[in-house]
């Protein structure tokens, strides 16, 4: 016969209190039963735990074993039942988030894996789009969430940034900078740069240019007449593109990727609406690592 762990319990408390009254006030029980339990444990085990010679309490060998395992089997026991309850506990449901494609081989894996893991019961369904669609998106309610790449402030959208990536310089390898370790961004003066051909990332041109005019030079910008993150324009000669890693897979055909130094760093943020928060999303919010809230000092855009 298995013995039930709350005999084992009993016996661990006059064990480690080396008294049976101490131990029944431990266990706010009366004595007598105490004394019970533990003969009721030691005849489903068919060995004596006590040493009941002395006035003392004395563990036998059988006892000294019981000891030492039993406090194991507890506390395992008890984090059993704390990990059931936590999942009943957990928060629970559907979230509908949106995700920049340059985040797509770093960040986002990133954070699926972290959410995931510190809210399991929370199902996320994702999409790929431009920062400007995702920024409309959440505040009509379309999204709960979203990954955004240099994305401006927003009314009504809540915002932390999750990370400044380092940019790279896109060329194709026969560029005159392509066999090169890295390039400085005043070294771009003379470059045709690639910026986005649509009206929905006009965060991500505002910051190249900006970083352009920091490093002192007006740049000689292009659109982008490909919706494929400047890859194939890249490679077709039509210019060059200030970019991040994370935009590209792991292999590159035709092209290559130039850090820049001094390092020249681009944002991608979190935004949700702080007027539709929901146990789900407090999860996944409590659960993201970020670098800071958005200085809301920024003047905000209205989409």
């Amino acid at each position: 016969m298995q013995p039930e762990l709350r005999l084992i319990r009993y016996f661990v408390a006059v064990a480690e209190e080396g008294n049976v009254t101490r131990a029944a006030e431990r266990l706010h029980m009366a004595q007598p039963p105490l004394s019970v339990a533990i003969r009721q444990l030691e005849q489903q085990l068919g060995v004596a735990l006590l040493d009941r010679s002395s006035r003392q309490v004395r563990l036998t060998s059988a006892g000294e074993q019981l000891l030492e395992q039993g406090r194991e089997l507890l506390a395992h026991a008890d984090t059993v039942v704390g990990d059931v309850q936590a999942v009943e506990r957990s928060p629970s449901g559907l979230l509908r988030g949106g995700l920049s494609p340059a985040a797509r081989f770093g960040l986002v894996p990133e954070l699926l894996e972290r959410w995931s893991t510190a809210a399991p019961g929370v199902m996320l369904h994702t999409s790929e789009d431009t920062t400007g669609a995702l920024l409309r998106d959440v505040r009509q309610g379309r999204l709960e969430l979203a990954v955004v790449f240099c994305a401006p402030a927003v009314a009504g959208l809540a915002s932390t940034i999750l990370r400044n990536e380092p940019a790279v310089v896109h060329v194709r390898d026969d560029h005159p900078l392509a066999r090169r370790r890295h390039v400085a961004l005043d070294e771009l003066a003379g470059e045709t740069l690639l910026v986005a051909g649509g009206k929905d990332s006009p965060g991500y041109t505002a910051a190249v240019l900006d970083a352009c005019r920091t490093a002192g030079f007006e740049p000689h910008t292009r659109p982008d007449p490909y919706p494929d993150l400047g890859t194939q324009a890249v490679r077709e000669g039509l210019g060059i593109v200030l970019y991040v890693r994370t935009a590209f897979g792991p292999r590159l055909e035709g092209s290559v990727l130039i850090p820049v130094q001094p390092v020249v760093t681009l944002p991608f943020a979190l935004v949700w609406r702080e007027d539709a928060r929901s146990a789900a999303l407090n999860a996944v919010l409590a659960a993201t690592p970020h670098s800071g809230r958005r200085d809301p000092a920024e003047r905000p855009a209205h989409l």
